[in-house]
């Protein structure tokens, strides 16, 4: 007898976010609101690049904003809307207050805003528009800071496209979108702060760690208790998240973030996040390997090197495969010269020996600037310290002339952008 084996498929439910979306309304002077906003396949589950439409009378605006998932039904909203188009006027920070989350009600997006007074910087002055268009930007300006807006579900095609995939690295996006640089660590085990910059205002906030929920609406003060966190191996976001303005907007808490001896903050009293709905960083954690006492020495040694030497920066590249293939060799004579390796602030490679034959260095890239330094451990029997470096990537060559001595070293920069489906 055959006994046939069944399999349950389960088809991959698409991101219930991802698509476009839609709100239209016509105001008592028949005038049209028209918004669209279509929505990328997500970074993590977490990181939603979108592009904003906003149309009304004669203006169109087309904007590129960065949503975050807050939970299962909200994605917070950017404060950063960047004008790809602006037609026939701009109509600058008013785009502001259209803030807070999006929040998922059956096939529609409901705005949820957090309400302010004042947002921290100037808006523009109707003095400035033409009379023919001023009446079109104080209604566009109104309806964007408190009319209640529902978009409707239009299609699940997620937005596509470099523009989207930029958004999500701070060197390739056009603008600051609320995402800082990343941060490289070798230690699972950090500590969460939170402080106010003012006195006690009843600013609260929320924290979120690869979509796990670590903080749920704390009021800020002087009290507030420290907490630890623990990372994933590799990529980690970290996401903050301003729930109200409190008494006097905006909200002015930071976030300390402790990894052992390295630490960042997350602050809203930072220009760039005035008045914003959140601040996120990308960790990545680093595992290493036990070390021998051998091993810290070198590691201690190629630090102080690199510290107390000049770095120059011999070319800033950019990469298609995730890892890349450094070749090292001596194209003269071999004359005992011998370099070490940093790659990324985190891995110490000591003592390579530049020989005549070509070494081959396997480097795995993170999403991101990726830092290479050249140090001579010597000058060899003939000064200074001089290599060849090819840089493999993928059919790709690069080659460099390595030039190092007891006071300069030599730095690659490689850039690679994961690119989304």
């Amino acid at each position: 007898m055959i006994v046939l084996q069944q399999h349950a498929v389960v088809a991959q439910q698409p991101d219930k976010f991802t698509g476009t979306w839609s709100f239209q309304r016509t105001d008592v002077e028949q005038q049209r609101y028209e918004i669209e906003l279509q929505v990328a396949s997500p970074e993590a589950a977490t990181l939603y690049p979108a592009l904003l439409t906003v149309k009304y009378a004669q203006f169109t605006g087309v904007y590129q904003v960065l949503l975050v998932k807050k939970n299962e039904s909200q994605l917070a909203i950017g404060r950063q809307k960047f004008p790809l188009k602006e037609e026939p006027f701009s109509i600058g920070a008013y785009t502001v207050p259209l803030n807070g989350t999006f929040d998922l009600s059956g096939n529609r997006l409901l705005v949820n805003r957090i309400p302010a007074i004042r947002y921290g910087f100037p808006v523009p002055a109707l003095s400035m528009y033409e009379e023919v268009n001023k009446m079109a930007v104080l209604r566009i300006s109104e309806f964007l800071r408190n009319e209640p807006i529902a978009l409707q579900k239009i299609n699940s095609n997620a937005w596509r496209g470099a523009a989207a995939a930029n958004m999500l690295y701070t060197q390739h996006a056009p603008d600051y979108f609320g995402l800082t640089d990343s941060f490289y660590v070798n230690t699972a085990k950090g500590i969460l702060s939170f402080s106010e910059n003012k006195q006690s205002d009843d600013d609260t906030v929320s924290v979120t760690l690869n979509k796990r929920l670590l903080v749920d609406g704390i009021d800020i003060n002087k009290n507030t208790p420290s907490q630890e966190i623990t990372l994933d191996t590799g990529m980690n976001i970290l996401c903050f998240f301003a729930d109200n303005y409190g008494r006097v907007p905006p909200n002015t808490a930071r976030l300390t973030v402790a990894f052992g001896a390295k630490k960042f903050s997350l602050d809203f009293t930072a220009r760039q996040n005035v008045s914003a709905t959140f601040i996120v960083a990308k960790i990545y954690l680093l595992r290493e390997k036990q070390q021998t006492p051998e091993e810290i020495t070198a590691r201690k040694t190629i630090a102080e090197r690199i510290e107390h030497r000049q770095t120059t920066l011999i070319d800033s590249i950019k990469a298609t495969s995730q890892e890349v293939t450094l070749a090292i060799w001596d194209d003269a004579v071999e004359d005992g010269d011998s370099i070490s390796l940093q790659i990324n602030d985190e891995i110490f490679m000591p003592g390579l020996a530049v020989k005549k034959k070509p070494q081959f260095i396997p480097v795995k890239l993170y999403p991101g600037d990726n830092k290479i330094v050249f140090i001579a451990d010597n000058l060899g029997a003939i000064p200074p310290n001089t290599s060849i470096l090819e840089i493999i990537d993928g059919k790709k060559r690069k080659s460099y002339m390595i030039n190092t001595d007891m006071r300069q070293n030599n730095a690659i920069k490689i850039s690679y952008e994961l690119v989304l489906p």
